[in-house]
């Protein structure tokens, strides 16, 4: 959405869970990061606590 990167399930699902459930379109994990002000590896952090949860926004 904002900076054209291919995406990944990752991405989109991170998007989904911070931002809109519903969306269409979607920031990558960096971009989402640039939105939030936070550093890109807690970004990634909060992918494997949530896959580590069993949120189903990340199942395969």
């Amino acid at each position: 959405m904002a900076c054209g990167k291919p995406l990944t399930r990752d991405d989109m699902a991170m998007h989904k869970k911070l931002i809109n459930r519903g969306a269409k379109e979607f920031l990558c994990i960096h971009c989402l990061s640039e939105h939030f002000k936070v550093d890109e590896q807690l970004v990634r952090d909060k992918i494997q606590f949530f896959k580590e949860q069993g949120c189903t926004l990340f199942s395969n």
